[in-house]
């Protein structure tokens, strides 16, 4: 969610719009800064990070006093975050949805497994239905609720939305016959190489431990094929061992969490990607940056990704946590580089019509002028 914040205020800055972020209070006690083109302005007494009664308090308290010396002309909130201006007077407030309703309660599912889930998981359960009144309000009161997929505008239909989804920048993914030799060489994999690539947080609900399990099964039979997982997060010592325990034929290279500059470079130097995820996804990022690199995706049906992905098309969807389907779909592809090819072309053809920020972003902008789709 930060890095849509990020990308949302960067394109509206590159397009000539004056941008101010709000946001909880900065760990060195910072009150203001500039970045990405915007002014960056913390609330001192906020916790860092988190929706909290202070938070919504805080930031009525500040809508009141700064919003008319700024001429702020709409308020764009990020999932919850413009909750504590509801009722206030002043402008019209549009509201990004990634995620809603009691479906969000099987990423939490998913997020830990044994003792864990059973201890954590419904305190998040509670968290979530406690959140849902105030997520009802805050819809009601905003002049149009933006959809990052079809899934959620469906959801929603009760309110006034708007499908505007997730973009990137297409451009930022070509197809690199360099860079792709490049990071192959570091990994220690040839040019002939079926190289599976997962850019994701390591935790359970994202699900690349069967991503894994599915590669395992098919470098028995696919001596060449080569799993890549980019990404750091709770699960990976944990996902490390059991590869190198259950899985020690796989060649599968942890790459580690990697600055978003250098990403492109591995969707250029794979063949296919993987999202095994559980997580009711607003709408991966990833699977767009896949596909603009001319990746075909094997993915789950979770959440918005069906939005991203158009099955037997662009990539083959798979229902959440069976690990024989998702293997079998991996195969597929493996052993066809014909319907590789086809699938990644198409895959970024896609992205180009539909997910760019040349055909997004002016539609968020007429959104945000006209009050309506």
């Amino acid at each position: 969610m930060e890095e849509h914040c990020r990308s949302v205020a960067t394109e509206l800055v590159r397009l000539g719009h004056p941008v101010h972020v709000l946001t909880t209070a900065h760990p060195e006690g910072r009150l203001t800064e500039q970045a990405y083109g915007a002014t960056l302005h913390y609330l001192p007494t906020t916790p860092p990070g988190d929706y909290s009664g202070a938070w919504w308090r805080e930031s009525r308290r500040w809508a009141r006093e700064h919003f008319p010396r700024l001429g702020v002309g709409a308020v764009l909130s990020m999932s919850m975050a413009a909750y504590g201006l509801v009722g206030l007077a002043g402008p019209p407030l549009y509201t990004i949805i990634h995620g809603w309703g009691l479906n969000q309660l099987r990423s939490y599912w998913h997020d830990a497994h044994g003792w864990r889930r059973l201890a954590e998981f419904p305190r998040s359960a509670l968290a979530l239905v406690a959140a849902l009144p105030k997520a009802r309000r805050l819809a009601r009161a905003s002049a149009c609720v933006l959809a990052v997929s079809r899934e959620i505008e469906r959801q929603l239909e009760r309110y006034r939305v708007c499908f505007v989804p997730n973009w990137i920048d297409a451009s930022a993914f070509p197809a690199d016959p360099a860079e792709r030799a490049r990071v192959r060489a570091g990994l220690g994999l040839g040019a002939d190489d079926c190289v599976a690539l997962m850019v994701s947080t390591l935790s359970r609900q994202k699900g690349v431990h069967i991503g894994l399990r599915a590669c395992a099964v098919l470098a028995r039979e696919c001596p060449s094929l080569a799993a890549v997982v980019v990404g750091d997060g709770a699960a990976a010592a944990e996902l490390k061992a059991e590869t190198r325990r259950d899985a020690p034929h796989l060649r599968a290279h942890f790459a580690g969490a990697r600055p978003h500059a250098e990403v492109p470079a591995y969707y250029a130097a794979a063949d296919l990607f993987l999202l095994p995820t559980l997580r009711q996804e607003g709408m991966p990022t990833t699977v767009l940056e896949a596909m603009a690199a001319g990746l075909p995706v094997v993915g789950t049906r979770a959440g918005g990704t069906p939005t991203g992905v158009a099955d037997g098309t662009t990539g083959l969807l798979v229902g959440l946590g069976d690990v024989r389907a998702f293997t079998d779909a991996v195969r597929a592809l493996v052993s066809d580089p014909g319907l590789r090819r086809r699938m990644g072309q198409a895959g970024r053809a896609r992205v180009l019509s539909e997910f760019d920020r040349s055909v997004v972003v002016p539609r968020l902008v007429r959104v945000l002028g006209a009050g309506s789709c």
